[in-house]
């Protein structure tokens, strides 16, 4: 591709459901053929309060505890939290530089500031950007959104804000960035033509935006709701 796969963020304040809204969003676009790898990272409370997290590796299904808010002299401790050092291994095994042939869309749920000091995931983010890769999904909070912009170096970012955006067309948007980057790897003469049966289409999710065309570039550059 001329430029780099786009990176949607989906972003929010502090329990605003952006993991949620993430789920939603994967939700619409399973059923289309879509290769998805990363991660997921639903939380869990305790009265009343974030007391821990649980990984899931979206190409496999497979699932494992990250942290938790219980002391244990094994876990690595980042902030109120001790990461477990399977679960760090899981998610690290999971955001492994992906086979650009073999994958559609990464998910990165979430990147914070466990990351930006360097800690959780902050050397798989270096690596997945260091190369040419495939759209991705990451999850930021609101106040954190313009530093991880910044420090990343994401000259393409698609900010969704879940307090105006749309599941839906937040889910066409990807899709749309899905099929741009499938038909790259099809017509590069460096990639293995596709089989029978892996036809690139692309069907609809909604009806696009009044007065955008769908095969328009400018969903690759919309900001969906206020900017913060």
């Amino acid at each position: 591709m001329n430029r780099r796969a786009p990176v949607f963020i989906i972003t929010g304040g502090q329990g605003q459901c952006k993991t949620t809204f993430l789920h939603l969003v994967l939700g619409l676009i399973v059923g289309l053929n879509v290769r998805v790898r990363g991660i997921i990272a639903p939380g869990h409370m305790r009265d009343g309060r974030r007391s821990g997290f649980t990984l899931v590796d979206l190409a496999t299904g497979e699932h494992e505890e990250l942290c938790s808010v219980d002391p244990d002299p094994r876990c690595e401790a980042h902030g109120r939290f001790y990461f477990r050092p399977e679960g760090l291994a899981f998610g690290r095994r999971a955001l492994a530089p992906p086979d650009p042939r073999e994958t559609d869309l990464l998910v990165i749920d979430e990147v914070g500031r466990f990351e930006l000091q360097g800690g959780v995931w902050a050397e798989q983010l270096d690596h997945l950007l260091a190369h040419p890769h495939p759209p991705m999904v990451w999850t930021v909070r609101r106040r954190l959104l313009d530093t991880v912009v910044e420090r990343w170096k994401i000259t393409n970012p698609v900010v969704v804000d879940v307090g105006a955006a749309s599941v839906m067309e937040t889910a066409d948007a990807v899709m749309d960035a899905v099929w741009e980057w499938r038909e790259a790897q099809t017509f590069s003469a460096a990639r293995t033509p596709l089989t029978p049966g892996d036809r690139i289409g692309a069907p609809a999710l909604a009806d696009t935006a009044a007065g955008a065309s769908r095969n328009s570039p400018v969903i690759l550059r919309r900001c969906y709701g206020p900017e913060e």
